[in-house]
């Protein structure tokens, strides 16, 4: 049932503007052939857009309690030649028939999903890759760094600009591999083994640029092949994101002692020892020489075709001095930092570790979080009150210099999110109540008009359930507007999250829809009379604005936005909306 429309007394903005006071056309971009579910990401001025399909979802049940994985991509290339079809219990998972299909490398919908689920290989699954579409062409899957399609990796498109350029990011493909151990005394002839072994740096960044692939320098590579995270990317050719760019002493003694090629390959245990959270950068009570990589926010710059690395950029560090805290006889900390949005004049906002030495946490560590920063040249400045807020992140600034992002503070017992914007020449940081105070609300985007989009919770009338909703938020009126409110009443569509809006007012979002349900190879899934099963799935989605469009009255179950009490309860929610795809993150 699609949801009414909310009272104009909270549009202000329709007698101001008038791309918000439009009726919103939705328009479908992320419908493809090779998986059930797509994700917005970015989009330019033009209207070109990138966006991610999934491979799989992971989801807890609100009926069981427990995860759940869903395979959403077709036909997955599962590698049979890596599975032992001799062990007992792997044919133990099929009957007779289908052992024997499988044996002779014929798989079906419901094979496919006994390998999937079961894995007995331990077959690395990606999460996601990534798509293009520009102007009126189909979208395309842009392939990064699994060019065999293996789909052992993830790999996600961040965002496009107006000349077309894209970033992207891609872990590691596996490949399976053998491995003969060292021999010891008790066994002087020890068998081969074989593993999935990960290909190069756990992580690179890359650029698509007239249709090349281009991955940005590293600026440390050693002792696992480092790692570069790219976010954003500006009008000049400057991207901002993050990396490693080094690694101290004590760690590599550490991981050349346990990572010397007797047990497994040695980039395998590499690869295993960065990517534990044990070794995450800021962890608390954390040895230095279980320190992973240390990880700056980092600028490149392209030069023709060309990415070079640029400038590596500092943190907020000890009560926002920028520098490390030197408490004699506390744990060393280490800082960070990420760079997740730039403007055209280099200004680039992100979040890096914060630290205070007057406060202890216990008698080895201080106390430490991550908090918005701000990047200007050498400088790394601070964006909210730490006093007021628990933790906080920026994640994109326009060419007014106004940031936005997202803070998180207490609000009626519990932790929630609430977006916030930074004046940078004012040095004003405001934050927004959202649709109602402990609404948690998450930006994402906000284009040279002031205007924001994201998500934020709202509670289904007449219950205490709360969902994500898309909104759209102007800084000048001050108008804080649900996007479901500003579509045709009877669209199928809900729009469950804004990620980006560009200087034309068009929107780009991902939104919940039925469609035919379909199995593991793709075929329509039928009920007993023929009839194709529908299920809601998730898919990226444009809203462009209709000119003198009027926000319609549907007269039908209301949305409330003041809290009508209770907590979480996600049962009706589709799986994969339970997935908010990773942002920019390495650990």
């Amino acid at each position: 049932m699609k949801l009414s429309r909310i009272s104009l007394a909270i549009l202000p903005l329709l007698s101001l503007c008038s791309v918000q006071a439009a009726v919103y056309n939705v328009v479908e971009i992320g419908e493809v052939t090779e998986t059930a579910s797509t994700y917005a990401a970015a989009l330019n001025d033009n209207g070109d857009a990138v966006f991610n399909g999934a491979i799989k979802l992971t989801a807890s049940s609100s009926i069981t309690g427990g995860a759940q994985t869903v395979f959403q991509y077709y036909k997955f290339p599962i590698r049979l030649d890596a599975i032992d079809f001799d062990d007992e219990n792997v044919q133990a998972l099929f009957n007779d028939d289908q052992l024997n299909d499988v044996l002779n490398g014929v798989l079906n919908a419901e094979t496919l999903e006994i390998l999937l689920t079961s894995n007995p290989a331990n077959q690395p699954f990606g999460t996601s890759f990534g798509f293009v579409k520009r102007g009126s062409d189909q979208a395309t899957n842009l392939v990064l760094r699994d060019d065999a399609l293996s789909r052992t990796n993830s790999e996600y498109l961040y965002d496009i600009n107006n000349q077309g350029i894209i970033l992207g990011i891609a872990s590691a493909t596996y490949d399976w591999q053998e491995f003969i151990p060292a021999a010891t005394e008790e066994e002087p002839q020890p068998e081969t083994e074989h593993y999935w072994v990960p290909e190069g740096a756990t992580q690179s960044a890359y650029a698509i640029i007239e249709g090349q692939v281009k991955a940005l320098p590293v600026a440390y590579d050693l002792y696992g092949g480092g790692y570069t995270v790219a976010n954003a990317i500006n009008e000049v050719g400057i991207i901002a994101g993050f990396g490693s760019v080094g690694l101290v002493d004590e760690a590599i003694e550490n991981i050349v002692e346990i990572c010397a090629g007797e047990t497994q390959p040695v980039i395998r245990c590499q690869h295993n020892y960065h990517l534990s959270g044990n070794t995450a950068p800021g962890v608390v009570n954390q040895n230095i020489e279980n320190f992973g990589y240390t990880q700056r926010a980092i600028l490149w710059q392209l030069n023709d075709t060309e990415p070079t690395l640029s400038k590596i950029l500092g943190f907020l560090g000890d009560k926002n001095s920028q520098q490390e805290h030197s408490k004699d006889g506390y744990l060393p900390i280490n800082y960070y930092s990420k760079a997740f949005g730039i403007n055209d004049s280099g200004i680039a906002v992100g979040v890096s570790l914060y630290s205070d030495s007057d406060i202890d946490v216990n008698s080895e560590q201080i106390f430490r979080t991550e908090h918005a920063t701000l990047f200007n040249d050498t400088e790394a400045l601070p964006m909210v009150d730490v006093k007021e807020w628990l933790r906080s992140s920026a994640l994109a600034i326009n060419n007014n210099d106004i940031a936005i992002g997202t803070a998180y503070k207490v609000i009626n017992g519990v932790v929630r999110s609430k977006l916030f914007y930074f004046d940078y020449p004012t040095n004003q940081s405001v934050a927004v109540t959202g649709f109602f105070n402990s609404s948690n609300t998450v930006a994402s985007a906000i284009n040279d008009n002031n205007q924001v989009v994201g998500r934020g919770e709202v509670i289904i009338g007449g219950t205490t359930t709360r969902r994500n909703h898309g909104f759209v938020y102007d800084i000048a009126a001050n108008s804080f507007a649900d996007l479901n409110t500003m579509i045709s009443c009877n669209s199928p569509y809900t729009i469950v999250d804004a990620k980006d809006i560009n200087n034309n007012g068009v929107i780009l979002a991902t939104a919940l829809v039925n469609k035919a349900q379909r199995d593991l190879y793709g075929d329509p899934i039928l009920d007993s009379v023929g009839n194709p099963v529908t299920t809601e799935v998730t898919v990226a989605v444009k809203l462009e604005p209709i000119a003198n469009g009027e926000v319609e009255d549907c007269a039908t179950e209301q949305t409330d936005y003041e809290r009508q009490g209770g907590g979480f309860s996600f049962g009706a929610v589709l799986l994969g909306t339970l997935l908010w795809w990773r942002r920019r993150t390495y650990h």
